[in-house]
């Protein structure tokens, strides 16, 4: 593929490499000589000195018959004019950074995407709130993937002898809507779950559960949670907007803590869920006289270097779950020494939305393998002459050895489906099948 980048920086030398790793043709655009000369060095790309939003520069790089044109520097509406015009000039698809919430609400009367002639609009904190969010979701999960743009989740849980699913069938679980199981390993086997599947504790069974519904599964695998969780946000950073958003319908109660005044006043007007407090994270007296040690999770979302302290003092607080984020890569290491659970960087979350959203392949293999290895992950588009298209899902009988997991929009957001949604043609699912079985799949999707 023909891929234009416009904007070297962090997020678009990441992606860069990442497309060239790929096979894809790159050529990057940077005002900056100096970033285009040690991305030229590293990488087997083209470079073009100019401005992004320029119809000369953009048609110079082979907008016109470019594949994507990925607007990735740090100034909204640069990258809005850059993709409008490489839209105009021809270009496949068009992917727009944006950090303003404005162009990404949900609530908003304006369709900023449609407006600019933007494919899609992406922004590097709020794919870190997501990822974030789906790690903050369940304290029992083992293991968490986002799919359909962080509309669903899919979560690993081992079966506990006081959640309501031990010792019964599958069947007679009572799943929420909007969740299914898709495998279980038990001991060193795995397969694919089934209504007549039993289970036992200590099975390690695979879940996919709308993002919406998550909370439901309290109480089903592992035990019932009898109080809300506890998180406390260090840093009002944008990613810690979106990750407040993200949780607010969680039952989980939120403390945010900015150093910031007027940034604190703001937040506490627009977040009326959460509670914002003035206060330094990094001042081991505020740990102690707002008893954050106690907390279920606490969230280091401020500036690289307040969060290096504030996950420290957490650690040494023996708080159970600290999550990090960091914009330097090397920091990463360093928290993980101090033992940080997880460390988020706003680039990879970017790049993987970005690479994701570029690859938009009929068949793609997703990774992890599920249960021991003997189930696989695809993502599948239904083809116009698959027997499923426009079918009840339930037409897929039990024997098909394919669980589908997830079906998606035209705009790639997805639900978990019922025995009643239809296939639709053009549209990709996410299933689960028996390991060996891709030569079935295209034949049963019609590729």
């Amino acid at each position: 593929m023909d891929i234009i980048i416009c904007g070297g920086g962090e997020i678009g030398g990441s992606v860069a490499e990442a497309m060239v790793k790929r096979g894809d043709n790159v050529t990057v655009i940077d005002t900056c000589e100096n970033r285009l000369a040690y991305l030229e060095e590293h990488y087997d790309i083209a470079v073009l000195h100019g401005g992004a939003s320029s119809a000369e520069t953009l048609r110079t790089a082979g907008a016109g018959n470019a594949d994507a044109v990925i607007a990735a520097t740090g100034i909204d509406e640069v990258n809005l004019v850059c993709t409008t015009v490489a839209a105009s000039l021809g270009a496949g698809r068009t992917l727009a950074r944006v950090n303003h919430s404005l162009y990404l609400s949900d609530n908003s009367d304006v369709d900023y995407a449609r407006l600019f002639s933007v494919d899609r609009l992406f922004s590097p904190d709020r794919a870190t709130a997501r990822a974030i969010a789906a790690r903050l979701s369940n304290p029992g999960a083992l293991a968490v993937e986002r799919f359909a743009r962080g509309t669903v989740e899919m979560q690993s849980f081992v079966v506990d002898a006081a959640g309501s699913a031990a010792d019964c069938k599958l069947r007679d679980v009572p799943l929420p809507r909007g969740a299914r199981v898709l495998a279980i390993r038990r001991g060193d086997k795995g397969r694919l779950a089934t209504a007549d599947t039993r289970m036992k504790p200590g099975d390690r069974i695979t879940v996919v559960v709308d993002t919406d519904r998550v909370s439901e599964l309290d109480g089903i695998f592992t035990p019932h949670r009898p109080r809300r969780r506890d998180v406390a946000i260090a840093g009002g950073s944008p990613t810690a907007v979106w990750v407040c958003r993200a949780l607010q319908h969680r039952g989980m109660r939120i403390r945010l803590f900015e150093t910031d005044m007027e940034r604190a006043e703001d937040l506490a007007g627009k977040l009326d869920w959460v509670s914002v407090i003035h206060a330094d994270p990094t001042a081991p007296e505020i740990f102690e006289d707002q008893n954050i040690t106690e907390v279920d999770a606490f969230l280091a979302l401020g500036e690289d270097d307040m969060n290096l302290l504030s996950s420290a003092l957490a650690k040494r607080g023996e708080v159970p779950l600290v999550i990090a984020m960091t914009h330097r890569p090397g920091l990463k290491p360093l928290m993980e020494q101090l033992q940080v659970t997880e460390v988020f960087n706003p680039r990879d979350a970017a790049r993987e939305d970005i690479v994701h959203f570029i690859s938009d392949a009929p068949l793609e293999r997703l990774g992890p393998t599920l249960a021991s290895g003997q189930v696989e992950l695809f993502r599948i588009r239904v083809g116009p002459s698959s027997p499923l298209a426009e079918q009840p899902l339930r037409q897929l009988g039990p024997d098909a050895g394919v669980v589908v997991a997830v079906a998606e929009d035209e705009s790639e957001r997805g639900h978990v489906p019922g025995p009643d949604d239809v296939l639709a043609p053009g549209r990709h699912v996410l299933l689960a099948c028996e390991a060996g079985r891709e030569k079935h799949l295209r034949k049963l999707f019609g590729l």
